[in-house]
């Protein structure tokens, strides 16, 4: 195996057995009374973002509607297709987010239908639920990616708008330029007419001046 491919592998083993690290179990109070529930903290991922994941990982993935309970504060998917861990049936899915700070923590429970998933008492399929969850924070992961990727595709399409802009503006002064230049020499090109007909108008007031002596000069001998 070549060393950038050991070294791929082992950074993609490493990165899953820290994410699975962070999946832990607890009992946590919900609308069923205190069940275990699994929670996964997701770092840099807000709430919003975590529950509208949440609701198409469950449709997408599982076949699972799921609705908001405004009373109990949870999202419920029922009858959700999880082979895994229904074992043949179907789950409901309860789960709540909690954020804090930067970081939101998923709370996931299964109900199996009169029990709820447990380490203690589903250890296979309760390796089934962390699996979940650990397709679950990829999928944040992805929506993080494509919503940056969204963010930098607007920044991207901004600066070009500002480039377009600032090129406009270089047309535009260099029309103004040329426009000037263009007066310049016209105003050049007058200027020279002008001593000209100044040279012109001397030499026609010359001639007058000597007309008006002349004129004088008659007057004179009368």
């Amino acid at each position: 195996m070549k060393p950038l491919v050991i070294l791929s592998t082992f950074l993609l083993l490493l990165n899953y057995s820290q994410l699975k690290a962070q999946v832990y179990e607890q009992t946590l109070s919900m609308s069923q009374g205190p069940q275990k529930a699994l929670s996964l903290e997701l770092a840099n991922a807000d709430e919003k973002l975590v529950a509208d994941v949440w609701k198409n990982f469950m449709k997408d993935f599982y076949d699972a509607k799921v609705k908001w309970d405004r009373k109990a504060k949870e999202y419920f998917a029922d009858n959700a297709d999880i082979p895994a861990i229904g074992l043949g049936n179907t789950v409901d899915v309860y789960a709540t987010t909690d954020q804090k700070g930067s970081n939101t923590t998923i709370n996931v429970w299964f109900d199996l239908g009169g029990a709820f998933l447990s380490s203690r008492e589903h250890p296979d399929r309760f390796d089934e639920g962390e699996k979940l969850l650990l397709r679950f924070a990829l999928e944040v992961a992805r929506e993080k990616t494509r919503q940056e990727l969204s963010a930098e595709n607007d920044q991207l399409r901004k600066l070009q708008k500002e480039l377009e802009r600032l090129q406009a503006n270089k047309e535009r002064s260099q029309k103004e330029i040329e426009r000037a230049q263009e007066a310049i020499k016209k105003a050049e090109a007058d200027i020279v007419q002008n001593e000209k007909d100044q040279v012109d108008m001397l030499e026609k007031i010359a001639e007058q001046e000597k007309a008006v002596e002349a004129v004088k000069q008659r007057l004179g001998e009368l």
